[in-house]
């Protein structure tokens, strides 16, 4: 049965969007989308796991988008997963579409290949690598594959002890050194951990293949040229000596096809302060000594991403931000409300401007548990600029579209009679201009569910 709600619509878009609901026996933990049967429209895959269950119970289902774009309730496809399955990422094995299904863990992986409405076994490859095995919460991974050489094969990024290995499923073809932070403690068992610093591609005129940016909290790691036998390392700027807590973000916000580099420093507990730089690199590898640009939130808990907010294609800072103060206090324990601030500075070329072109504060229920509220940022009604959706209120989303005189419209767009707690995503599942969204709710009361809203 398909289930499409269009309700409470306090500003109908032209035309409303279309909300179906994916039932799963199971706890979704992960969803991707991907198009196995090639017809155009994106299926929606839900990496499920019952993490009560010895041996674990796990499973991939599937949801065909019809020829009109809709989905029904129940998959079309399930796949069993082994217990020891630990992470899934899409990658192009045999260089014809659509993409392999690779689930892996600490001990290999096993291919699957979509044929005729069912996933074949196409490859059992083994290798060592620092992929969890039995995992109760397994993920898709979103950077564990591309085409690094034009030549139509996807190459794999496996982590390993001294970085990460570079592979096709039987061919181990580098393996690229960078900062991996693994710690053991021990209490009455003992804990090991590994950090792996996020992955971020990139281009060099005169080289044949595309290069590696790898950044931890205090490591910029690059590796590019023939088998990315050439390598480059740079200190990320941190304040380390004060005990900042740090983290880093690569980007390339000028197009030049290389990554600009973003750190963001908050000390304090109650007087805290959280200070972002953003380095624009004027040639590869080489970035200034002083910031491009600095931005402060004192007395809040500050998000900093990099994203084309106008639709110029160029990235700007979108600077979010939860204040610690008395107001935002009192809303939350008298109403269950918190108050977000955001900001936008536009990069106009040459750096990002000393004050915000715009802002606004939004106001949303506060989560309870396990549970995050609901929130993403995409190009909803496909007009170039960024959109915000998030779960206003309980069971209720509201999308607000950008606007050039302010970061977003001050009415809502639409409102979607959903829930407000879980991990919304935008995806492209119809190939018009308009983004699309999923919400799936990990460890929350609705965790066997998925909403699907297109626009």
């Amino acid at each position: 049965m398909i289930v499409a709600c269009m309700l409470c619509m306090t500003v109908l878009a032209d035309p409303p969007p279309a909300t179906f609901v994916l039932q799963t026996e199971q706890n979704v933990w992960d969803v991707a989308v991907a198009d196995p049967n090639q017809d155009g429209f994106g299926d929606v895959l839900a990496l499920c796991c019952d993490e009560t269950s010895y041996p674990l119970d796990k499973s991939l289902c599937l949801f065909h988008a019809n020829g009109a774009g809709a989905y029904g309730e129940a998959p079309a496809a399930a796949l069993p997963l082994q217990p020891q399955t630990g992470a899934l990422f899409l990658a192009e094995v045999d260089g014809t579409a659509p993409q392999e299904l690779v689930a892996a863990d600490a001990g290999g992986a096993t291919v699957y290949q979509y044929r005729e409405g069912r996933f074949e076994v196409i490859a059992e490859p083994r290798f060592v690598s620092l992929l969890p095995s039995n995992s109760k919460e397994p993920l898709f991974l979103k950077d564990a594959a591309a085409d690094l050489d034009g030549d139509g094969i996807d190459e794999w990024l496996i982590p390993v002890a001294t970085g990460f290995a570079v592979r096709h499923a039987d061919t181990l073809l580098a393996t690229v050194s960078c900062d991996v932070v693994s710690e053991i403690r021990r209490n009455d068992s003992t804990y090991i951990s590994h950090r792996l610093p996020a992955c971020t591609l990139f281009e060099l005129e005169g080289t044949a293949h595309k290069g590696l940016a790898f950044l931890s909290d205090e490591f910029a790691d690059f590796a590019y040229g023939d088998e990315w036998s050439k390598r480059e390392r740079f200190r990320v700027p941190v304040n380390l000596e004060e005990k900042w807590e740090a983290s880093a973000k690569m980007a390339d916000v000028n197009k030049n096809g290389f990554p600009d580099l973003m750190v963001t420093q908050t000390k304090g507990t109650i007087n805290l302060e959280a200070l972002t730089h953003v380095y624009v690199a004027g040639e590869p590898f080489q970035y200034p000594e002083q910031p491009t640009a600095s931005f402060v939130s004192k007395g809040a808990v500050a998000s900093p991403a990099l994203l084309d907010v106008d639709g110029d294609e160029r990235l700007d800072v979108l600077l979010v931000s939860i204040p610690f103060g008395l107001k935002n206090f009192m809303n939350f324990f008298l109403r269950g409300k918190v108050s977000v601030d955001v900001a936008v500075y536009p990069f106009n070329g040459t750096d990002f401007g000393s004050k915000p072109a715009f802002s606004t504060t939004l106001t949303m229920d506060a989560p309870e548990g396990r549970e995050r509220v609901a929130y993403t940022m995409g190009d909803f009604n496909g007009d170039g600029r960024l959109d915000v959706a998030f779960g206003k209120e309980d069971n209720s989303m509201a999308i607000h579209t950008g606007e050039a005189a302010r970061f977003v419209s001050a009415r809502p767009w639409v409102t979607l009679n959903l829930p407000c707690f879980g991990v919304a995503r935008p995806y492209d599942l119809s190939g018009n201009p308009a983004q699309d969204i999923l919400l799936f709710h990990p460890g929350g009361q609705n965790a066997k569910r998925i909403e699907v809203i297109v626009f």
